[in-house]
């Protein structure tokens, strides 16, 4: 149950200036609390007792906001699968109260679909609670699970309601969160970055926003970007699954949601919903526009999450912006509103849309040139753009003593300069952020074929350089072409 209708409920606020307040969420987005309290219908005090810090686990039917049938229908297909079971089993399967089971149960032997099993001696319950007493599906149960089976076979924790899901990503929005700069220099400590960088990137993460990472291949945009996401380090409630136009979309992912573990204070919350990280949803070349709809599975009969609706309070980096398999241009337009407004339009495979929530630090990462890939209207709704150039000659010989501390070579800055000196200066050869890393990891491969331990050495250098980078001469068809490129040193 959200927290209109909780305050509705309890009489808390006359539905008029309810009305207020929805309507002015409706016009600028965020959680109802605050606007609430901007139109000074409440005060945070009073509004404690509806807006809990977590989900709070729901007592009754209504609260669950899901139909009753619905309910019994989830249960009859876990039940499907168990030789027999407890009102305590079923409980913990689709984590709701056991009284709630009980009741869904009692409906079910109603409709003669399952029946209370003789004791199992094998499996004594000496206290004798009715919470004990084991069930089993008859065999007209059986039938019914399995059309049920048929027509959607998920069977996973008890869907959360789209109304209660809007209410907490909007209670736990990425706007609110507040990253000091120490923590951001924490967490930038293995990158060598310029001073200007904390000033753009600070105001950039704080905005909640979106940020366009642009400049040259190498420099490190993709890791600054992951970087971002590790920033945040509070914890969000995600739910398992979403119950939409009565279908069932799974949001919760274990590879992108990090569960974080309840400590012994840790009020009981909801165990529809996950404690987890803020997510970092990381989508490169490999993206489709299909990625950005819920996914329906035939076999399954249920959906999946598309990626902006698992990243939800948190980051989603769109690395290699430009690269992938939807144009620049199709992925612009299709998120200039939710951009703008802070929601999107999903689509079902029946037609039906519904509005889900986009809050959701976005992160574009690209080494094209931004006009060449957006219009003004769209780059107008990027707020934020940081260039990640090339690094100074300090910078990469510092980048380079870091590189042969990771990978346990002994740095020897004189090498690395007379280096510098005969293959970067002569050539105006850019440094890179990337060339320490590949070069050492080159040297290493070179120890490696003679079956020597890798040391840093100007002849391993050389080599390394060598094989490392070539360059352009024009060629388009080498086959044409009788003498080998030309590799610098």
């Amino acid at each position: 149950m959200n927290l209109a209708k909780r305050l509705l409920k309890a009489g808390a606020l006359p539905r008029e200036q309810l009305g207020q307040a929805l309507h002015r969420q409706k016009q600028f987005r965020g959680f109802l609390a605050s606007h609430l309290i901007a139109l000074g219908l409440m005060d945070a005090e009073a509004l404690a007792p509806f807006v809990p810090p977590y989900p709070t686990i729901p007592q009754t039917f209504e609260e669950i906001g899901l139909p009753e049938k619905f309910l019994a229908q989830l249960l009859l297909k876990h039940a499907f699968f168990h030789y027999t079971f407890t009102a305590r089993d079923m409980a913990e399967a689709l984590m709701i109260p056991v009284h709630l089971v009980e009741r869904l149960i009692e409906y079910l032997m109603q409709q003669k679909f399952m029946d209370v099993s003789p004791r199992d001696i094998l499996q004594p319950s000496p206290d004798h609670l009715a919470t004990d007493i084991r069930y089993s599906v008859s065999g007209l149960g059986k039938n019914n699970a399995e059309q049920l089976l048929e027509s959607n076979n998920y069977v996973g924790p008890t869907p959360v309601t789209l109304d209660d899901y809007w209410d907490w990503v909007e209670a736990q929005t990425v706007l609110k969160v507040e990253i000091k700069e120490e923590r951001l220099r924490q967490a930038f400590k293995e990158f060598v970055v310029p001073e200007t960088f904390f000033n753009l990137i600070l105001p950039a993460i704080a905005s909640g926003r979106s940020i366009f990472l642009f400049g040259p291949s190498g420099n490190g945009k993709t890791a600054l970007a992951r970087c971002i996401g590790e920033i945040f380090d509070d914890a969000i409630y995600v739910p398992f699954a979403l119950y939409v136009h009565g279908q069932i979309m799974r949001v919760y992912d274990a590879y992108i949601h990090e569960h974080v573990q309840a400590q012994p204070d840790t009020p009981r919350y909801d165990p529809r919903w996950v404690r987890c990280r803020r997510p970092v949803v990381i989508a490169g070349g490999e993206m489709t526009y299909a990625a950005l709809e819920p996914k329906y599975n035939p076999i399954s009969k249920h959906y999946e999450a598309p990626h902006q609706v698992q990243a939800n309070n948190g980051v989603f980096i769109i690395d290699d912006f430009g690269r992938q398999n939807i144009s620049p241009q199709a992925l612009l337009n299709r998120w200039m509103f939710p951009l703008e407004t802070r929601q999107d339009f999903c689509s079902l495979i029946t037609g039906q849309q519904f509005a889900v929530p986009f809050d959701q630090l976005v992160i574009f990462s690209t080494n094209l040139d931004p006009h060449a890939l957006a219009d003004e209207a769209f780059l107008r709704r990027i707020r934020h753009k940081v260039y990640i150039g090339d690094v100074n000659r300090e910078q990469f010989l510092e980048i380079f003593r870091r590189a042969c501390g990771k990978y346990g070579l002994i740095f020897d800055q004189k090498i690395v300069e007379d280096m510098i000196d005969r293959s970067y200066a002569p050539l105006n050869r850019p440094f890179r952020a990337c060339h320490p890393r590949d070069l050492i990891e080159n040297m290493i491969d070179q120890a490696r074929a003679s079956g020597q331990p890798p040391r840093l050495s100007e002849a391993g250098l050389d080599l390394a350089v060598q094989s490392y980078f070539i360059t352009d001469q024009g060629i388009i068809d080498h086959d044409k072409v009788c003498k080998p490129p030309s590799l610098q040193t």
